[in-house]
């Protein structure tokens, strides 16, 4: 895409656009952003500039200017960290993507979106049965730690070319809680991916929770409703509870897999996913096949087909 049409398919304001063209003429930036393509420049300004006002004073300018020159002045060791423009999908990294889709575990369809600003919404159902793959605490070892990293790096960059809004408006999170598993999730993700988020523009604006267990109700109920607004956390006891408190917020259809009655078309939603990356698009369509005939999809019941 040119610059007009990034402009236009990023929904960039003419003072976001001022700030893109001022950091790029910026004497003195790290020799690394030269890898960068315009689009991937325009992602970490982005992500750091969607609170601007639409009248911002000089100050604000100046604010949020600044922020997005730290955000790109990490990115050289976001490379180093998570290689983040270098790393690739391969067979078993996508066999994992498919099987977690597969079963809600992380889902966006590219129909439904925030109801204000067009926000993508990651739907989640909180799940580790056997199905899904992911292992016992035993079982999980640096190996699939780093695994679970890749993926996550991997993912939040398809996202980024995916869905222009992911980075221009932030992400919505949808989570239904009522499976998750203490004993079985790995607790060290939280404190592995905690900074993961200032190296790659990748950024939650509002996450949802519901059918939360007492452990999850105290831990909100301890959470300041500063620290909840900051990070634009919600958590409600029931679904019924959380389409009512959230209204026109969300969508009217909501997935079948975390309460709603909309089918989520899984396979259309990963082609969309990838449809601006031709071989990993092509390595997703063949691995799905390999999969579905080797009977290797998984049809956990909260996923009706």
């Amino acid at each position: 895409m040119n610059e007009n049409e990034l402009r236009e398919e990023y929904q960039l304001s003419n003072h976001q656009w001022d700030i893109f063209k001022d950091l790029q003429a910026k004497r003195n930036m790290p020799d690394f952003l030269s890898k960068l393509s315009n689009e991937e420049w325009i992602w970490n300004i982005a992500v750091e500039t969607f609170g601007l006002s639409n009248r911002p004073t000089p100050s604000d300018l100046r604010f949020f200017q600044g922020k997005a020159e730290e955000r790109l002045k990490r990115l050289e060791e976001g490379e180093r960290r998570y290689k983040w423009l270098t790393l690739k999908w391969n067979k078993p990294q996508m066999q994992r993507l498919i099987r977690q889709w597969y079963c809600g575990m992380l889902v966006i369809d590219p129909n439904l979106v925030n109801g204000w600003d067009g926000n993508p919404i990651q739907f989640v159902r909180e799940y580790y049965g056997e199905d899904s793959g992911y292992p016992l605490p035993a079982d999980q070892s640096d190996e699939w730690k780093q695994d679970s990293m890749d993926s996550y790096v991997l993912l939040a960059r398809s996202i980024c070319l995916s869905y222009p809004m992911a980075t221009s408006k932030g992400i919505v999170s949808v989570s239904d809680m009522q499976n998750f598993d203490w004993n079985k999730y790995d607790m060290g993700t939280k404190e592995r991916n905690a900074n993961i988020s200032s190296y790659i523009p990748n950024k939650l604006t509002r996450m949802i929770a519901f059918h939360p267990d007492d452990k999850m109700k105290d831990f909100y109920n301890d959470m300041l409703p500063a620290v909840r607004k900051k990070y634009g956390f919600v958590q409600y006891e029931s679904f019924a509870d959380m389409v009512e408190g959230e209204g026109d917020f969300l969508p009217g259809n909501l997935p079948t897999f975390v309460g709603g009655t909309y089918t989520v078309d899984i396979l259309a939603c990963l082609q969309h996913l990838f449809r601006r990356e031709p071989d990993v698009l092509k390595l997703l369509e063949e691995t799905y096949a390999e999969m579905e005939h080797a009977g290797d999809l998984p049809h956990p019941s909260h996923m009706p087909q």
